[in-house]
């Protein structure tokens, strides 16, 4: 008989020492500045577990347990924040534009709008159908977009508005383009969308969504709605006459 036992064969509680495999894996599972280490935690757990079941003079399978848990949730939740964090920030200058163009040439303005930044989405569906057909009038149906890496210069994060340059393929022919995407502004904080797109053709011509503002727009005149206070033409005669005589 063991130091570890009973005269029944029972395991003696007191004498039993927790594993250390189970206290590691629990340290592990807990540091989540590191995602690799939480990965690691739930595997020495189980191994911690294995380790207890056939050991009766260690203990900690309580601890294990907890490892277990606590890594597997840790690690999701990680695995979840990567995946929002690329889906905000990385993904949109990776794709580019293209959900905004695929939605344009296929005749979904509302589609297209929602790929914009306030100021550029009040555009009419006049302008953004004029800017898809001379597209398509030059370059044919829009098939792809792709981030231009060798000629895109390093994007600065910290500004609110980041260009970026992609390589824009179309039926006929291939053009370069830079799109700039809209991190933040001033007036309404987070923002996330594109703020304009311009078309780079040395030969065509440049062409621009939204197209800039020039100081050269018409001023609106307002509409005579009826509320200004009508003459009276019999008080304009008397007056007239007042003043003939």
């Amino acid at each position: 008989m063991t130091h570890t036992e009973t005269t029944f064969g029972v395991p003696d509680l007191d004498a039993q020492k927790t594993s250390g495999l189970a206290v590691g894996s629990l340290v592990c599972s807990l540091i989540l500045c590191c995602p690799i280490t939480t990965i690691v935690g739930p595997l020495l757990g189980v191994g911690a577990l294995i380790q207890i079941g056939g050991n009766p003079a260690l203990k900690g399978r309580r601890i294990a347990l907890a490892a277990i848990l606590l890594g597997v949730v840790f690690t999701l939740g990680q695995a979840g924040v990567c995946y929002r964090g690329y889906d905000v920030f990385v993904r949109p200058y990776m794709t580019g534009p293209a959900a905004a163009l695929t939605a344009g040439f296929s005749g979904d303005l509302a589609a297209f709008r929602i790929e914009f930044e306030p100021v550029a989405a009040k555009a009419t569906d006049a302008e953004i159908t004029e800017f898809i057909e001379k597209l398509r009038s030059r370059y044919g149906e829009f098939v792809s977009c792709r981030f231009d890496a060798l000629n895109a210069p390093p994007p600065q994060f910290a500004e609110p508005r980041v260009p970026f340059r992609y390589v824009l393929e179309f039926a006929d022919k291939s053009v370069e383009a830079e799109a700039v995407y809209a991190f933040a502004d001033e007036a309404t904080g987070l923002v996330m969308k594109w703020g304009s797109i311009t078309v780079l053709d040395p030969d065509l011509g440049d062409l621009t969504f939204p197209q800039p503002a020039t100081g050269d727009e018409p001023v609106a005149v307002p509409a005579d709605d009826g509320s200004a206070p009508a003459t009276d033409e019999g008080d304009s005669r008397d007056t007239a006459g007042q003043n003939d005589g």
